[in-house]
């Protein structure tokens, strides 16, 4: 890192989010560069409750999607350890990460923006994991955290993402492991689907019309990795 950083001043135009046409993605936006794309599932996504519900408002910006961020406005990623807790002796590991996305001019690095995260292993996103093994997903999950903070306020996308949750994880990854795209969403998540429709003033006939709207002629039959979009849709319905 270069001995030489210091604040630059650095006029950012808010980053334009828009839902693609046709998709489940966004398209993300700086003036004067190439627009980018943000893919559900893999950049962001909706974190739910087993029985289908949405833990957040708004979708979660992943560290795939927050990276994207950064790359349109050209900066690179930084991290400086701000504190840490490492206690073998009862299992206890702490970490305290500030994320510096900076642009480099001439061969300086100028910080744009900063931001923090933090992260240990008695959190219950660690599971049946050791302390000690756990050590290192702690820390990459301060990271991400910073990361992911550090985006939401350089692009001003609050209105768009959340960042985090208790029971976020690590990544896109981790979160839709298991959880093939492919597969018939649950029969929790079906009778979320229906309970969504009637909250939103859908008779039970005019939610199967929707589905057949989107190619779907049974809501035990909509695909995994189409629910979230789905749900979207259906909620904007009466609005």
């Amino acid at each position: 890192m270069s001995e030489e950083m210091m604040l630059y001043s650095y006029n950012a135009a808010p980053l334009a989010v828009q839902k693609k046409p046709h998709s489940a993605d966004y398209e993300i936006s700086v003036f004067g560069s190439a627009p980018a794309t943000l893919h559900r599932g893999i950049d962001f996504g909706v974190i739910r409750k087993k029985n289908g519900e949405a833990m957040t408002k708004n979708p979660t910006l992943f560290k795939a999607g927050a990276e994207k961020v950064a790359v349109a406005y050209g900066l690179c990623q930084r991290y400086c350890m701000e504190s840490k807790i490492e206690d073998p002796e009862i299992g206890f590991f702490f970490y305290s990460i500030r994320c510096d996305l900076v642009k480099i001019v001439e061969g300086k690095e100028y910080i744009i923006t900063s931001s923090y995260g933090s992260a240990n292993t008695r959190e219950g996103r660690t599971g049946t994991q050791s302390p000690y093994d756990g050590a290192n997903s702690a820390l990459k999950m301060a990271q991400k955290r910073a990361l992911v903070s550090a985006a939401l306020s350089l692009g001003c996308m609050s209105d768009s993402f959340t960042q985090d949750i208790e029971s976020d994880t690590e990544d896109a990854g981790a979160y839709f492991a298991g959880k093939d795209p492919e597969k018939p969403i649950t029969p929790a998540q079906v009778k979320f689907f229906y309970t969504c429709a009637s909250r939103h003033g859908l008779t039970k006939q005019a939610a199967k019309d929707f589905l057949k709207s989107h190619g779907y002629d049974s809501a035990s039959k909509i695909k995994s990795g189409d629910f979230d979009a789905l749900v979207d849709a259906l909620q904007k319905e009466d609005s």
